[in-house]
């Protein structure tokens, strides 16, 4: 009894040892609070102190390398504002995808010359020149460095010949697609004919139609020629009646309302051939302006 008696005060001293042992481990407070222990990775002790890692200053190499950037960068500033390099020293126009020599365009661009390419607004140039040439569809000045600007611009189709008649005098005009009339005293033999008659003479540069009218007209004269295959002659407008007359090759006329379809003018003249021979009868004149509740009466006139 003594023996197991001895041997049981061993075993509570050594508990108590260990105990204080745990109390004074650093991790005690880990332990005491059911905390599992970071796992050691190899021979590595936690010593319990931090390792503070130390920057390391730039390379030589990466120095030299920021420091001819700046140089760099100061040489371009001073080359583009302080010398002449950039100076703008010709220029280039193209019309239409044609080069122009001698273009009316010149001086837009000659009053720009010795000045700074790299700072020049050709955004404002191109706004003057569209201002006062309305008859340009598109328009793009490019920068060409060190010393050139190169204009691109195109125009907006010629579509008619305008004959305009004030009483007695005629004069003779070609208008593109939005109306305006871009050359006087000049035909062009493959555009159709449009006869207008004014107070006074239209001038140059000078809206004769609206787009709307232009197409209305252009569409009466090229459908009637696709639907019924006889060539206009030319067409005449009237403002105020609001009428278009088409002369044909057989010399008769046809009369179109403007406030009404051309398709619907023109139905009503191909349903009525077979009892109206256009191509042989002596007519003056086919109205189809009349409407009618079933929409097919066709008035004409023989001569």
């Amino acid at each position: 009894m003594a023996f197991f008696k001895k041997k049981k005060r061993r075993r509570g001293k050594a508990k108590t040892q260990s105990r204080i042992q745990e109390i004074r481990s650093p991790y005690a407070h880990r332990k005491l609070a059911k905390k599992k222990l970071p796992k050691k990775s190899g021979n590595k002790r936690y010593s319990g102190e931090l390792k503070l890692s130390h920057k390391h200053p730039l390379p030589v190499k990466k120095w030299l390398i920021i420091v001819m950037g700046i140089i760099a960068i100061v040489f371009a500033l001073y080359t583009v504002v302080f010398t002449n390099f950039f100076q703008l020293r010709q220029w280039k126009i193209y019309g239409d995808d044609i080069i122009q020599e001698e273009s009316k365009f010149e001086e837009f661009l000659a009053v720009h010359k010795d000045k700074n390419l790299a700072f020049l607004n050709t955004g404002k140039i191109e706004s003057n020149i569209k201002s006062q040439y309305p008859e340009i569809k598109n328009l793009k000045i490019k920068k060409v460095f060190p010393d050139t600007l190169i204009m691109e611009y195109e125009n907006y189709s010629e579509v008619a010949n305008i004959f305009n008649i004030v009483e007695d005098t005629q004069k003779k005009f070609v208008i593109n697609e939005i109306g305006l009339l871009v050359q006087e005293d000049f035909e062009n033999p493959n555009l159709p004919y449009i006869k207008i008659r004014t107070d006074k003479i239209m001038e140059l540069s000078e809206f004769a139609l609206s787009r709307e009218k232009l197409e209305y007209i252009l569409d009466a004269i090229y459908d009637f020629e696709d639907l019924f295959g006889m060539k206009v002659l030319d067409a005449e407008y009237k403002a105020k009646e609001r009428e278009v007359h088409l002369k044909t090759e057989r010399e008769f006329t046809v009369w179109l309302d403007m406030a009404l379809t051309i398709r619907e003018q023109y139905d009503k003249l191909k349903k009525a051939l077979p009892k109206l021979n256009i191509y042989n009868e002596a007519l003056e004149y086919i109205d189809l302006r009349i409407s009618s509740v079933n929409g097919q009466r066709v008035i004409f006139k023989r001569r």
